[in-house]
């Protein structure tokens, strides 16, 4: 029994797409299960077709039986070539019994093993989306799958008819004797052609199987109307009206009314023109409008015409009333005056990203070549003089010094760069703003001295606690470049701020009087804006030059307040300040109002 099992699982596997099987190899109990409901099918719908042939053959030989009866015939009988003799009708009325029994119980067992196969079926062959698998045969149109199970069920049915006959002429011991046996009654054996038929029965038992089995499977998949003849003409079919009265439906939409208008004209025209009264009426308004009409489109033609030639100046004339522009062809054409103007915004602000890679480039030459100018020159002069001169010491001192501006520069260049193209690490923690600030200007305080310049903290959301100790200001950050940073602003605050005057520090949850952010807006609308949840870092100082440019050149990089670059900065501080704040989720303010000079760090607050 398991080597049978074995072969109708095979079978099954290397038939799978042909049949619409499922692939069972390396599933277990489930494949054996699936191969065994196979075999107990064909064999419990095979002994049904025999049991049922049975049943009916016996049947007909009682009813006829009967018949002889009344006649008065009892035991010897001749009747439409059937030579029948039945002993004992009990014992044949018990055998008729038992025969239906099984026919019936043999049917419930193919049905139920149906019913395996169909849960079965589809859970062995998916799609790597983890959709069930159709093969070639499972896509073929689901009517032939239905009249291939119709037309072998009924081929399976016809195969009982030539059996039912042939059983009349074999004998049944104390149920039915034949009077002459004729084992030759079709032409060949009996017992050959009854062979024949059982095995015709379970071909087509196999074959209904096999075309049922397709349509339970794009049942699961649904898609048993996708893969049908109907069903595939009828989604054709709405689709392309779906797509036609779509188009309709979106044509009407896009028109912003002009459809409606084109077509109630053009439908009025006509029932006017039906009238020998409205035809001069519509001629009357076609020599009014349609000049008009013609008159605008040629203007935006030629518009058209001027913009793609890069005249971007060219405005379009258009209509406008009280309530804005008039009709629709005005509006296009105020549309390409908006295109043009913006267009020439991109062109003014790429002739502008051009300007300030030129000056980036002097820029960055000049800061390179002053120091190395100056090394060159006293080394020329060692080399002369050479290091016995009294000289030397202050030649060497001066090298040195700008070899120290040389690194700095080099390294502000690299951190610049590192910087604006976010490949530093961050790491986000709770960080005491405070105290940072604190220690900040603690570092810085030699520098700031030296300029004679005071330092006013104010910390508007800090206090004391029960214990009187200072309450600190939690924000998100990175600790390191949140240092650096802060260090960049008051480093910028110790080169450029006028000596002997106040610097404010101050730590607060509004935002006061900000013109220039991350994105190089100008100023804002409101001058208070609430930061709720946020916290406000702010440094102020008057300049100790004259503030010539607006907040937003002065973030750009190498650009400094003083446009003759004398001072020991690089340029670079506020640049590299406002891309390490964007990389915390941070906002950089920047204000300039005439000598007053404000930066400003906003970060989320832990």
């Amino acid at each position: 029994m398991d080597t049978k099992l074995k072969n109708i699982d095979d079978d099954v596997n290397t038939g799978a797409d042909m049949s619409g099987a499922v692939k069972t190899a390396g599933k277990g109990g489930l494949g054996t299960l699936y191969g065994l409901a196979w075999l107990v099918a064909i064999v419990s719908g095979t002994a049904c077709g025999i049991l049922a042939s049975l049943s009916v053959c016996l049947s007909s030989l009682m009813d006829l039986e009967s018949y002889l009866e009344a006649e008065g015939e009892k035991e010897w009988t001749e009747y439409n070539s059937w030579f029948v003799h039945i002993p004992d009708m009990n014992a044949y009325s018990d055998m008729l019994a038992n025969l239906i029994t099984w026919a019936v119980t043999a049917a419930v067992i193919t049905v139920m093993a149906v019913v395996v196969l169909s849960v079965l079926t589809g859970r062995f062959s998916r799609n790597d989306d983890g959709t069930i698998h159709l093969s070639w045969f499972d896509r073929l149109w689901s009517e032939l799958h239905i009249a291939g199970v119709c037309g072998f069920a009924t081929a399976a049915v016809a195969l009982c008819a030539p059996v039912v006959k042939l059983f009349s002429m074999t004998s049944w011991t104390e149920v039915f004797v034949p009077t002459v046996t004729d084992d030759h009654w079709f032409g060949p054996s009996n017992s050959f052609i009854i062979k024949l038929c059982i095995a015709g029965m379970a071909v087509c038992i196999v074959l209904t199987v096999l075309c049922f089995l397709p349509l339970v499977k794009k049942l699961k998949a649904h898609k048993f109307w996708e893969k049908s003849l109907i069903g595939g003409v009828v989604i054709w079919l709405y689709r392309k009206l779906r797509g036609f009265f779509g188009g309709i439906k979106r044509t009407f939409k896009e028109s912003d009314g002009t459809l409606f208008k084109v077509m109630g004209v053009l439908v009025a025209g006509a029932f006017l023109c039906a009238t020998w009264l409205g035809l001069p009426v519509v001629v009357v308004l076609i020599f009014i409008f349609v000049p008009r009409m013609v008159k605008k489109f040629t203007n935006i033609k030629e518009g058209v015409s001027q913009v793609k030639g890069g005249d971007l100046n060219w405005k379009i004339p258009v209509e406008e009333d009280s309530q804005g522009v008039k009709g629709e062809l005005d509006r296009l054409a105020a549309d390409i005056n908006d295109i043009s103007e913006a267009t020439g915004i991109v062109v003014q602000n790429e002739l502008k990203n051009q300007r300030m890679k030129t000056e980036l480039i002097s820029n960055v030459s000049h800061d390179l070549k002053t120091p190395l100018t100056s090394m060159v020159s006293y080394i020329d002069l060692l080399k002369t003089e050479g290091l016995d001169s009294a000289n030397a010491p202050a030649y060497l001192e001066i090298i040195d010094e700008k070899t120290q501006r040389l690194k700095v520069l080099t390294e502000n260049l690299f951190e610049a760069a590192k910087a604006s193209s976010g490949a530093i690490p961050v790491h986000m923690e709770p960080i005491d703003l405070a105290a940072l600030v604190s220690q900040s200007l603690g570092e810085m305080d030699q520098r700031l001295k030296a300029r004679g310049l005071s330092v006013i903290v104010k910390n508007e959301l800090g206090g004391k606690d029960a214990d009187g100790k200072d309450i600190g200001v939690q924000v998100m950050a990175d600790g390191q470049l949140l240092w650096r940073v802060i260090e960049n602003l008051l480093g910028n605050v110790s080169k450029y701020a006028l000596e002997g005057s106040r610097v404010y520090v101050n730590i607060s949850s509004k935002c006061k009087d900000a013109e220039s952010r991350d994105s190089g807006s100008g100023p804002d609308s409101d001058h208070i804006k609430d930061t709720e949840g946020k916290v406000l870092l702010e440094i102020k100082n008057i300049s100790g030059e004259q503030l010539n440019i607006s907040a937003e050149e002065l973030m750009e990089r190498f650009t400094r307040g003083d446009e003759s670059r004398n001072t020991e900065g690089s340029g670079l501080g506020l640049a590299i300040a406002k891309d390490l704040t964007r990389l915390m989720e941070g906002e950089f303010i920047l204000t300039v109002d005439g000598d007053l000079f404000k930066a400003g760090v906003l970060l989320e607050r832990a």
